[in-house]
């Protein structure tokens, strides 16, 4: 798929790094958001704590997990940050 009338190219190592790290942040600013929710009273806890849970586990189940699988060395990476990359 062409964006912004430039050619698709297969994802390279410094991209692929890129892209984990935001997905990297967009998962840390989920858990601060889930430890704002887990607060907030039933109601308001209930209408966002599934949806919440469903981003996070898609980010780590889904997209962190391809990108570990295509470059090995991230989660390698990962597992010696501990839980500041989970």
């Amino acid at each position: 798929m062409a964006i912004c009338g430039e050619e698709s190219k297969a994802m390279d190592a410094t991209q692929a790094t890129e892209i984990r790290t935001l997905l990297l942040e967009a998962a840390d600013a989920i858990d601060r958001a889930n430890a704002i929710v887990s607060t907030l009273d039933g109601g308001d806890r209930a209408l966002l704590t599934t949806p919440l849970d469903e981003i996070s586990s898609a980010l780590h189940f889904k997209l962190l997990q391809k990108l570990y699988l295509r470059y090995p060395g991230f989660a390698e990476e990962s597992e010696g940050l501990g839980d500041a990359a989970a």
